[in-house]
């Protein structure tokens, strides 16, 4: 008896996950303790379908999880190649954004600072 050998693929492939997630902490109750810094809570984390039509029934009910709940919640569409991947992308996402608005931040007192000495305003 001959076999043929196959060659197995082991890499994972990239696919479309929609994901809901919390910015505020209203939904795990940590935006309510003091000295709470903004994170990301990611709540649930769904492979989007393959077929067309099933991939709009879970982006409609996602979206309308979404909307219909009390606490403010975002609905996420990232490529990853795992569930554990998206969750990762999504939170790294957060964090660059929250890094680059306090950099804006330093930026914009910096240039005050400068306009401020180069009008010789020494108040501030």
């Amino acid at each position: 008896m001959y076999r043929t050998q196959r060659l197995v693929d082991l890499g994972k492939r990239t696919a479309t996950y929609y994901v809901i997630v919390d910015d505020e902490g209203v939904y795990s109750g940590k935006g309510i303790q003091p000295g709470w810094t903004p994170e990301r809570d990611v709540l649930d984390v769904q492979r989007a379908s393959d077929h067309p039509v099933e991939r709009e029934l879970q982006r409609t009910d996602f979206t309308r999880t979404c909307f219909g709940s009390i606490a403010p919640m975002q609905f996420l569409t990232v490529d990853a190649v795992s569930h554990g991947h998206a969750a990762w992308l999504v939170r790294a996402q957060f964090e660059l954004d929250r890094s680059f608005a306090s950099l804006v931040d330093v930026f914009f007192a910096d240039e005050l600072a400068f306009d401020a000495a180069a009008f010789g305003d020494t108040t501030g």
